[in-house]
């Protein structure tokens, strides 16, 4: 049998290789802990998302790093095992981890299950009982619960009734919850009725994500309460009396606001038409249709979105706000005393208005011989600004169209329309504390194309490119047959 020696050198090196290896594989259990601890309690992550699925605006890193002054506690009604395993609910503790990176200390987070201290759930029951895996936001001033479900873009498809994810809105809801926690006084928002006014769920649902404690108020029967910024009136049927429109009067007088919305089957209105002119304002009686700048159908309008503070860095290019069904809006003056009438939204040259009344119906939708020819405003704002003493007091009412503020625009993704809202409220009620933040979704957001954009994709990929293809065909056919 053949015998190895090791020399001592030999053996020297390899022990040599030996303890470099181990010391090697410590140094990564080491580091792998270390970013393991760092990652959990800290946030230390790399989002390598497509669409940075879990970074933090700006906006939210900013009023968490210089904003903040107070302790947030966020309170998990879960194991924390469940948030860690279940991918139904580990993109949001992703999120949560990067709040309490970015706070300076001031965010905390605990995971109790209630199942095992069921006692939790009797400190949070004020508003309603939470339920098993809420989120649970809260300062020394109030609290608020967050449903998971809360923080997922989710879109309805109105034909089956199905719903469906479609990316992820953590930030959004977060921040908003953090800044209801901590503001001083919460703002107060009023439907009115009384008139036949349509609710409007999706717009009610912005003005709380705005921070509103929305509530409804019956002009003939209720005075305004002094703690009201916002007022919503929304198609009403019939008309106001005369001391309902005193009482509109003397809110604006204490830097009031309201969103005013129209739709064709508003009657005419003597009084509430009285005071809208006073305002600046009058709702023709004219159906707005657009050849150039509409979606699908001429009547669902895509409005450029004129220059304006309040529509500053709105939406970028390929994206709109949409108004189906819209009157026309007419400014009455540009300024009057106190008031400055601004158009906000406007159609293009191409579109066209269609007169209607009791006494003459809409027959067709498509451009007729008779009909107006536009430009034609569909959203306007007027700002009243009074001084006194040296000060500024702002009243504002944007008139818009009561189906841009519909359910089915308002969770439309590529639509502007729930920005547009979100922005016009911040902008009317300065005191407001909102953070507008994009939901980040899985997919690509859907293609818009306009009324003469679809007429040239038509002629460019069903008409030019096939005939094209099959001209160079012939062609290549012709010649080798030839040869």
């Amino acid at each position: 049998m053949r015998k190895f020696k090791l020399s001592g050198k030999k053996l020297k090196y390899g022990s040599l290789t030996i303890v470099y290896t181990a010391i090697f594989i410590v140094a990564v259990v080491i580091l792998n802990a270390f970013l393991s601890y760092a990652t959990d309690r800290f946030g230390m992550r790399f989002d390598l998302t497509d669409n940075r699925m879990y970074e933090i605006s700006d906006e939210t890193k900013r009023m968490l790093q210089e904003d903040l002054k107070e302790d947030i506690r966020i309170t998990v009604l879960s194991s924390e095992s469940v948030y860690i395993d279940n991918a139904s609910f580990s993109p949001i503790r992703e999120v949560l981890l990067k709040y309490i990176a970015l706070s300076n200390g001031k965010i905390s987070i605990r995971y109790i299950d209630p199942y095992v201290n069921p006692e939790i759930i009797d400190q949070y029951k004020d508003l309603g009982t939470p339920n098993y895996r809420d989120i649970v936001i809260e300062s020394d001033k109030r609290y608020k619960v967050l449903n998971p479900a809360e923080l997922y873009a989710i879109r309805t498809d109105y034909e089956t009734q199905e719903q469906y994810i479609t990316g992820l809105q953590a930030e959004q809801k977060v921040s908003s919850a953090i800044l209801y926690c901590t503001i001083e006084e919460l703002p107060v928002a009023l439907r009115v009725q009384g008139h036949g006014e349509t609710n409007l769920p999706g717009l009610n649902s912005v003005l709380i994500s705005g921070n509103y404690k929305v509530d409804t108020i019956n002009l003939s029967i209720d005075d305004i309460p002094d703690d009201c910024s916002m007022l919503i009136i929304s198609s009403p049927r019939t008309d106001f009396t005369a001391l309902e429109i005193e009482k509109l009067d003397a809110y604006f007088e204490r830097n009031g606001n309201a969103i005013i919305l129209y739709d064709l089957n508003v009657p005419e209105l003597p009084v509430f038409e009285r005071f809208m002119a006073d305002w600046g304002v009058k709702y023709e009686q004219v159906l707005v249709g657009d050849e150039r700048r509409s979606i699908s159908v001429p009547t669902t309008l895509a409005p450029t979105i004129l220059s304006h503070a309040m529509t500053e860095n709105l939406g970028k290019s390929g994206e709109y706000v949409v108004a189906p069904i819209s009157r026309q809006i007419t400014p009455l003056y540009q300024t009057k005393g106190w008031r400055t009438v601004t158009p906000i939204l406007v159609t293009s040259s191409a579109s066209y208005g269609k007169i209607f009344n009791s006494e003459k119906a809409i027959t067709s939708t498509t451009r007729e011989e008779g009909d107006l020819e536009g430009p034609f405003y569909v959203s306007v704002l007027t700002e009243q600004n009074r001084i006194d003493n040296l000060e500024s007091n702002y009243s504002r009412i944007l008139f818009a169209q009561t189906n841009m503020a519909s359910d089915e625009m308002l969770e439309v993704d590529a639509f502007l329309n729930q920005r547009f809202f979100v922005r016009a409220v911040n902008y009317m009620n300065e005191s407001a504390d909102a953070i507008v933040v994009e939901p980040k979704y899985y997919t690509s957001s859907q293609l818009n194309i306009l009324g003469e954009q679809a007429t040239v994709v038509f002629w460019l990929l069903v008409i030019i490119i096939p005939l094209g293809t099959l001209a160079c065909g012939l062609y290549v056919w012709r010649k080798r047959r030839n040869m």
